[in-house]
């Protein structure tokens, strides 16, 4: 379980997958929201954080597996760029 930065539209449930940019630039893991609304000030002038949301780790995927090549050519998604819905095609993938 760790304490992560929450995404507007997260709740408390929900699954989230973690993208990890270059030099690996896949998902990596697929995790359970615990909690949410956790109070947090992040103190950096440059980045905001009003909330946490608290998730444990469900699964581990290979580097190879989800990367962003695949994510642009199976699945239509051509930038990960912060939290974002996925594809129904590639929800059921990642089950």
């Amino acid at each position: 379980m760790i304490n992560w930065k929450q995404g507007a539209g997260i709740k408390t449930g929900d699954t989230v997958f973690m993208y990890v940019g270059s030099p690996v630039s896949a998902i990596l893991y697929k995790c359970k929201v615990t909690e949410t609304d956790i109070p947090y000030k992040y103190p950096n002038e440059n980045l905001m954080i009003k909330a946490l949301m608290k998730i444990k780790l469900l699964k581990r995927y290979k580097p190879d597996e989800f990367t962003f090549d695949v994510l642009k050519d199976r699945y239509g998604i051509y930038a990960v760029r912060g939290p974002r819905g996925i594809t129904n095609s590639l929800s059921e993938t990642l089950k």
